[in-house]
C-alpha cells in the first residue's frame, strides 16, 4: 500500500533529501507548489480509495511491469473507461485523484503515478488533469526540469488522443 510521508503542509524533499524552494522557478524548470503538495498529501488516502483493479494487471507499456489503480471519487464513472475502446464520453468530476502503483515482479511499489482533476482552467490543452510521478513514499521523482509534478508535457503525447474518455485510459475491462 502507499505511504505517503510527506503532507501538504510540509517541506516537499527531492529523492537526495535537499528541499525544494517555494521561489519563483527558474525559466524553463519545474518546482513544487500548492497544488503539488495537496495532491500528493491527499495520495495519503489512497487506502481509502476506491479499487478499480481486482489485481494487478500488466501495463501496456513496455517495461513497466504491473499496476494497481485506484480513484478517490465515485468510481462508476471511471469504469466506465477501457484503453481497449474509445468514445465513452465520460467527464470525471474535479477533485478526484487516480492513483496508479507500478509494482515489480514481487508485487512491491517501485513507483506511483498521479492524476488529478483540476478545477476549469487548469490545463484546457489537456482537460485540466495535473500529473505527478512519486517514489513510494511519495516523494517527487525528479528529470532534467526538475519535480516530476503539474502539467507534464511527457505526459500529453498518451493522453491526448484519449480527449473522448477526458483524456484516461481506465482499466482493461478483464481487469477490473
Amino acid at each position: 500500500m502507499l505511504v505517503v510521508a510527506v503532507g501538504c503542509t510540509q517541506p516537499i524533499q527531492d529523492g537526495a533529501g535537499v528541499t525544494l524552494p517555494d521561489a519563483a522557478p527558474a525559466p524553463d524548470a519545474r518546482t513544487m507548489d500548492a497544488v503539488d503538495r495537496l495532491m500528493i498529501g491527499e495520495a495519503a488516502n489512497v487506502g481509502a480509495f476506491a479499487r478499480v483493479s481486482r489485481a494487478p494487471y500488466a501495463s501496456s507499456l513496455a517495461g513497466v511491469g504491473n499496476i494497481m489503480m485506484y480513484v478517490s471519487q465515485d468510481a462508476r464513472a471511471y469504469r466506465q473507461i477501457h484503453p481497449e475502446t474509445t468514445g465513452s464520453g465520460v467527464v470525471i468530476p474535479p477533485g478526484t485523484l487516480i492513483v496508479r502503483q507500478v509494482l515489480d515482479a514481487q508485487g512491491q511499489v517501485t513507483k506511483v503515478t498521479l492524476m488529478a482533476k483540476q478545477a476549469a482552467g487548469y490545463d484546457s490543452t489537456l482537460g485540466d488533469w495535473w500529473f505527478g510521478v512519486t517514489d513510494p513514499m511519495g516523494v517527487p521523482l525528479q528529470d532534467a526540469n526538475g519535480p516530476q509534478v503539474g502539467r507534464l508535457t511527457d505526459c500529453h503525447s498518451c493522453h491526448i488522443p484519449r480527449a473522448q474518455d477526458d483524456f484516461l485510459f481506465g482499466v482493461p475491462a478483464v481487469d477490473e
